[in-house]
């Protein structure tokens, strides 16, 4: 390659360079978009997921509550059942013991009614808690359905203007030389966006390595494409071109 065809090469590149910084922008940004509302649906998620567990813990305690007042109703009919029975026994002995048996249920009909209670207090609680809650998961559902509507015409936006810009690129790629291209294209990929960087300040304008005089010599001389030695990024002088 003859040193001007090795410069029209790197005017072509930088052409390139600088739609790709653009691209490579875009594409940051449409990863992102998606991530950034991945937050705000996790935060919405947690809140519904914690609904969910108020509501399980409701069903749990009107369950236990039911169950407590069978109970309750039970021993209630075992105390009816007894008193009915006291006229029927014969001997004192008897009646004293059947006395006690009732004043013991009785106790265990209180300790029940002291459940059911507490379990009616505690349901109280929660379904406060669940109004609370649906309040909560209803803002947040909108806040997110808000932000999935603004992050989807933003990715929409960056993806027709991607569109562009590769369209605008394809148009100078093929006036490009398919061997400087390809290795273009394998760096530009593994450089994040960056393949070709000037000088500045006798240093490499990719990692900032100062270059030795003689690098600079051979970048002036325009005869191959010259590599970085540390990030392997093409090098040219602004000024040349």
């Amino acid at each position: 390659m003859v040193a001007q065809n090795v410069k029209e090469v790197i005017r072509k590149l930088v052409a390139i360079q600088k739609i790709d910084e653009e691209l490579f922008a875009f594409r940051r940004e449409i990863r992102q978009k998606p991530e950034e509302l991945a937050q705000i649906k996790l935060h919405f998620d947690n809140k519904k997921e914690l609904l969910h567990k108020f509501e399980a813990r409701a069903k749990e305690l009107e369950l236990a509550r039911k169950a407590k007042e069978l109970d309750l109703k039970s021993k209630e009919q075992d105390i009816i059942k007894a008193d009915g029975s006291l006229m029927q026994l014969k001997s004192n002995r008897e009646y004293q013991a059947r006395l006690f048996e009732i004043e013991n249920m009785k106790v265990d009909k209180a300790a029940i009614e002291e459940d059911v209670l507490k379990l009616m207090e505690e349901s109280e609680k929660v379904l406060k808690q669940i109004d609370a809650e649906k309040i909560v998961v209803d803002g947040e559902e909108k806040k997110y359905l808000a932000e999935k509507e603004k992050v989807d015409a933003a990715v929409q936006k960056l993806t027709e203007d991607s569109s562009g810009l590769e369209s605008r690129r394809r148009e100078v790629m093929v006036t490009v030389e398919k061997e400087p291209l390809a290795l273009y294209e394998r760096i530009v990929e593994n450089r994040d966006g960056v393949a070709i960087v000037p000088i500045v300040n006798n240093a490499c304008g990719g990692c900032f390595m100062h270059l030795p005089a003689q690098v600079i010599n051979k970048i002036k001389m325009y005869d191959v494409l010259v590599r970085c030695e540390i990030c392997a990024r093409l090098q040219y002088l602004q000024e040349d071109l």
